[in-house]
């Protein structure tokens, strides 16, 4: 007897169990489909950073935030002319790059405009990557 009403107790933990699993993994598995796309603006606006760069080398993400309006503000470290290791900072609209070393005003501009409000970090899923 213990047999089978250890086998009844196991079916009924089974047969309400499952479904509340599975409504948790789910749950956990699925990504917000607006933090996808705000991961793919980061991602395409990196690798537009990285063609817009001079030298690419030695380039590495410190943080990167994308804003609803689908601009990307990264700061990031780069090996210059020298060899040595400078930090700077780029805006990111649409493929379009301003960087904080050029001196013609626009990055200023769009930092301003831009990257000032409520943006999103999405560090983590581009280093990740790059």
């Amino acid at each position: 007897m213990p047999k089978s009403r250890a086998t009844t107790l196991s079916r009924a933990a089974l047969l309400f169990g499952s479904p509340l699993l599975f409504i948790t993994l789910s749950g956990l598995l699925t990504e917000d489909a607006q933090a996808h796309q705000r991961n793919n603006v980061a991602y395409a606006s990196v690798a537009a950073l990285k063609q817009y760069m001079a030298r690419p080398a030695g380039f590495r993400v410190e943080n990167i935030r994308v804003t609803d309006a689908g601009a990307a503000c990264i700061e990031y470290q780069a090996r210059d002319a020298a060899g040595s290791i400078s930090q700077a900072q780029a805006v990111v609209v649409g493929g379009a790059v301003a960087e904080s070393e050029s001196r013609d005003g626009r990055f200023e501009k769009a930092w301003n405009r831009q990257c000032l409000g409520p943006a999103y970090d999405v560090t983590g899923a581009v280093r990740y990557f790059f």
